[in-house]
Formats: structure tokens, C-alpha cells, sequence
């Protein structure tokens, strides 16, 4: 059976067929904007459902479906409430742009800035939430109190700041937790002249000890703090990923399935990506132990407040274990020492006379 094979134009198949004598013809494949054009129409409804689902996944991820503000103030919580809903920030409303919730937060500041010092709206998926912190208002009329400034711990006084009260401690002393500083008893010639308030804070260094262990080889995973959403197919084992033009080499993701079909294993996912900061190192003795160290001191600022500070640091002991090495760190830190301790108003009892 003798067969001959030949690319024509689609325009000139109508003209084989009416010159065709005993020969069949056979259309075996399209070429071009034809074949393009017949793979459409044969997807067609697979690609009106892709469309429609994009649009309404499109359309329910910037819509509302819930506005949660975190707090224990009911009333403000109200007031709040109805502010937002003035603003379009309510159940199934559309989501707010960046430069509109700047604007509603700056508005909400202005409106209750007797009550309110910040507030935050963070949009979460379908989601609003709202934190915001209520102003402390000061008492003006309440009475002072007496009272000495003492030593809440062990240390060696480094510096004074003192607005009133009669210094007993000087720089460079060691006290220890519970002695009075400051005094707020007036003394005069070992007599008590007066009862006031001492003010004022007490600076000290305070040895702190941490132990800290940290291997050869390492390996730090972090966040950038960069994170988009991703639109994702699954169907069977495999993820296809739409619009996603700036990938990310190492990243977690998280999934939130928007539609899936029980009968055919495909679903569309809306998939948070956050990237990840990977590193790997391969260190030696002493690079362990400069990073232990590292990691002691980064541990304890952590834990001490805004005021204090890191002072001076000594290496006390280096143990190697299997795989890296434990290292004892003693470091000094510069911190307020004191503390209030309420005293009574000292009165003289005259002795009577027989």
C-alpha cells in the first residue's frame, strides 16, 4: 500500500477533497495557528473554568469575611467597631489598599487621641486585625508616698542618678539585694530631721554566667520577612504554580484549597510562599567558639531591658564535646540595681515629764 504524506495550507483542503479521484485522505495533524485554534476548542470549557476560578478566587481573597480587635476595653472595642464600619473595614466588604488603612489608622489617632496611642490593622487571608493600645492616663491628685531607693540584686553601684533622698551607697560599693541606696529619712547628726520621697535610679554592674554550645557544622535558617501568594494547580503529584515570576530559591509554603474536585484529583490552592535565608557553615575550633560566644552575649541582651547594657566579657571555660565545643561565658552588664521600698513618715514622740 503505497502512502504519500504532505503539509498544505488550510485553505487549500477543500480544494484536494474536490479533486480527489480513487485516493483517501486522511488529516493527520495541524500545524500553526490552526492547531493552536483546534487545542482551544477542545479545552474550551477547561479553560472557561480556569478563567472563572481565577476570578473568583480573585474576587474572595479581597473580600472580608471576618474583623477581629484584640482587647479588653468592651467600650472602646464598640467605639472602635463602629468607626471601622463607617470606614468600609466590616464583614463582606471589599479589602482596603496600604494608603487607605494609613489614612483610617491616622483618622482613628486624631479621633481618640485622649484614649488610644497607637493602633495597628493587619489583614490576615479574609481577615482584619486590629490592635490598638489604650493611653495610660496619670493621676494627677494622688498623694506621694515615703520611700527608700534599694538594691533589687547583688552588684557593684556604677552610676547615680538620684532627684532626692540622702545617699547612703557611693559609686564603686558592693551591695547586695534589700540595702537602701538612697534613704529617704533626713538625717542629721544621726537624727532624723525629715520623711520624703527618694527619686531616682541606681546604676550597677552585674555579672551574669551562660553557657552556650555550638557545633563544627552548622546550619541557620531564617526568615527574610518577604513572603507573596501564589496561585497553584495540583493535579495528582504535581504543583503548577501561576504567575509566579520571581521565585524563590528556598522558601515555606502554606496552603489554604480553595476548590477541589472529589471525583477527579485536582484542586486550585491559594499557597503563601515565605522565603528562607539558608546557610551552611563549616566551622573550625576557634570559629565555634567565637560564635558560641557571639550567641551568649546575643542570648542575654534578650533578656536584659532597654536601659542596660553589656559591659565587658571573659571566656571562663572551653569544653570540646562531639561534635563542637560548650562554652562558659561570664559578662558583665550595666543595669539599673534599684527598686522602691515603701517607708512610714517618721514622727517624734516627746517623753512626758513626771
Amino acid at each position: 500500500m503505497n502512502e504519500v504524506i504532505i503539509t498544505i495550507n488550510d485553505s487549500d483542503y477543500d480544494k484536494v477533497i474536490e479533486n480527489k479521484t480513487i485516493y483517501e485522505i486522511e488529516v493527520i495533524s495541524y500545524q500553526g495557528l490552526i492547531k493552536t485554534k483546534k487545542v482551544l476548542f477542545a479545552y474550551k470549557y477547561i479553560l472557561i473554568f480556569i478563567i472563572l476560578s481565577m476570578l473568583i478566587i480573585y474576587f474572595l481573597s479581597n473580600l472580608i469575611f471576618r474583623v477581629d480587635i484584640v482587647t479588653n476595653d468592651n467600650v472602646m472595642r464598640q467605639k472602635i467597631s463602629k468607626y471601622l464600619n463607617k470606614k468600609g473595614i466590616s464583614k463582606y466588604h471589599l479589602k482596603k489598599s496600604y494608603s487607605d488603612l494609613q489614612e483610617i489608622k491616622k483618622d482613628i489617632l486624631n479621633d481618640y487621641k485622649d484614649e488610644i496611642d497607637w493602633i495597628e490593622i493587619e489583614s490576615i487571608g479574609s481577615k482584619y486585625i486590629v490592635r490598638f493600645e489604650p493611653r495610660i492616663k496619670t493621676d494627677l491628685t494622688k498623694d506621694n508616698k515615703f520611700q527608700n531607693i534599694i538594691a533589687k540584686k547583688n552588684a557593684i553601684i556604677y552610676s547615680m542618678d538620684i532627684k532626692s533622698g540622702q545617699i547612703i551607697k557611693n559609686r564603686f560599693d558592693y551591695v547586695k539585694k534589700g540595702d537602701v541606696i538612697v534613704s529617704g529619712y533626713i538625717y542629721l547628726n544621726e537624727r532624723i530631721m525629715n520623711t520624703i520621697k527618694a527619686e531616682g535610679d541606681v546604676y550597677g554592674e552585674v555579672w551574669y554566667k551562660i553557657k552556650v554550645k555550638y557545633p563544627y557544622k552548622y546550619k541557620s535558617i531564617k526568615m527574610t520577612g518577604k513572603s507573596k501568594k501564589v496561585l497553584s494547580i495540583k493535579f495528582l503529584n504535581n504543583d503548577i504554580n501561576l504567575f509566579n515570576f520571581n521565585k524563590y530559591k528556598d522558601y515555606k509554603k502554606t496552603n489554604k484549597v480553595l476548590f477541589k474536585n472529589n471525583i477527579l484529583p485536582i484542586s486550585i490552592d491559594m499557597e503563601k510562599q515565605e522565603e528562607l535565608d539558608i546557610k551552611k557553615e563549616n566551622n573550625s575550633y576557634k570559629e565555634a567558639v567565637d560564635e558560641a560566644v557571639k550567641n551568649a552575649l546575643k542570648k542575654l541582651k534578650k533578656k536584659i531591658d532597654d536601659k542596660a547594657y553589656i559591659n565587658d566579657y571573659k571566656v571562663l571555660n572551653v569544653n570540646k564535646i562531639n561534635d563542637g565545643v560548650s562554652v562558659d561565658v561570664f559578662i558583665s552588664v550595666i543595669e539599673v540595681i534599684s527598686e522602691y521600698q515603701e517607708i512610714e513618715e517618721y514622727k517624734e514622740i516627746d517623753s512626758e515629764q513626771p
